[in-house]
C-alpha cells in the first residue's frame, strides 16, 4: 500500500505541468504573451483555487490558451474572454488557436462592438437579483484597452463580479500610447494631449484607484504585472497570500536575451498585422 502511494505521488508530480509543455509549441511566437509570462500565469492558476476566469483583452488568444491549459490540467473551470470585434481579424484569431490546442470547451470568447465594459454591464445585470450581484469569478486578467477611463470603469465593474478572495492581475503597468508601435502614429493618438500620450494609464489606475480601494489587499508587483486580492471579509488585514515571484522560473542571461528578442519580434508582428 505504501509503495502504491509513493508511485501515485511520483506520477502526479511528474505530470503536473504536462499541459504547459504541450501548449507552448502550439502558441509558438504568437503575441502578446511571452513564454515566461504564460508559464507564470499557468502555474498561478494551477496551484491556487482559481477555476472561473475573466479575461479583458483577448487579442490573438495566447493568454486564454495558457489559462485554459491550466484548467485542463485541473479538469475543471472556464474562461470568459472579452475583446472588440476587430480581434476576430487577427491572424491567427482565438478560435483558430483554441481549435489547434483542443481547448475550446474551456473558453467562451465574447466580442463587443465598443468596449468590454458594456459586456461587463450585461454580466452584472444577469447576476443581479433583488439589488444584489452574485459574483462569479475567482480571477480577472486585465490586458485590454490600457486606457485610464475605460479600465477604471472596468475595475469597478469587475469588483462586483469577483468573489471574496479573488484576484485581479493588471498587465502593462508601464505601457503608454506614445511608446506603442501600432498606435502612436494613428490620428486619434496624435490628437491626444502630450501628458495623456506619455503617462502610463494602468500605472495611474493602480496607484490612484486600486491601491486605495477598501476592498483590496496584498498588492504585488512583478515587472509590468500587478496583482491585487479582494478581501475575504471587510475587516481582513493584509497578509501576502500570493506573490507572483513564487511562480517565476529561474532566469539566466541567455534566457533574458531570448525574451528581449521575443518581445521585439512581437512588436514587429503586431505592426505587420495592423497594416
Amino acid at each position: 500500500m505504501r509503495l502504491y502511494a509513493i508511485i501515485k505521488k511520483y506520477k502526479s508530480k511528474k505530470n503536473k505541468n504536462m499541459k504547459l509543455t504541450e501548449i507552448t509549441p502550439i502558441i509558438g511566437k504568437i503575441p502578446h504573451m511571452t513564454k515566461s509570462d504564460g508559464e507564470l500565469i499557468y502555474k498561478m492558476i494551477l496551484e491556487n483555487d482559481i477555476f472561473d476566469i475573466l479575461e479583458l483583452g483577448t487579442a490573438h488568444g495566447t493568454g486564454s490558451c495558457y489559462m485554459a491549459a491550466a484548467l485542463d490540467e485541473k479538469s475543471k473551470g472556464s474562461v470568459i474572454t472579452i475583446d472588440i470585434t476587430s480581434a476576430l481579424n487577427r491572424k491567427p484569431n482565438i478560435h483558430e488557436l483554441l481549435k489547434k490546442s483542443d481547448l475550446e470547451r474551456y473558453v467562451t470568447p465574447i466580442f463587443a462592438n465598443s468596449s468590454y465594459n458594456w459586456e461587463l454591464m450585461k454580466l452584472i445585470d444577469r447576476q443581479t437579483i433583488d439589488g444584489f450581484c452574485e459574483p462569479i469569478f475567482d480571477f480577472c486578467f486585465i490586458d485590454g484597452a490600457h486606457n485610464f477611463e475605460i479600465d477604471c470603469c472596468a475595475f469597478h465593474l469587475v469588483d462586483k463580479l469577483l468573489r471574496p478572495g479573488g484576484l485581479i492581475l493588471f498587465d502593462d503597468m508601464n505601457w503608454t500610447y506614445a511608446s506603442s508601435p501600432s498606435l502612436k502614429n494613428t490620428d486619434w493618438v496624435k490628437k491626444m494631449a502630450k501628458d495623456e500620450k506619455e503617462t502610463p494609464h494602468i500605472k495611474k489606475l493602480v496607484e490612484l484607484v486600486a491601491l486605495n480601494h477598501p476592498n483590496y489587499v496584498d498588492a504585488n508587483l512583478l515587472g509590468d504585472w500587478f496583482l491585487i486580492r479582494k478581501k475575504t471579509n471587510i475587516n481582513e488585514k493584509q497578509h501576502k497570500s500570493i506573490t507572483l515571484n513564487q511562480y517565476k522560473s529561474e532566469t539566466t542571461l541567455s534566457n533574458d536575451l531570448k525574451e528581449i528578442a521575443r518581445k521585439f519580434k512581437n512588436r514587429l508582428y503586431t505592426k505587420i498585422n495592423a497594416t
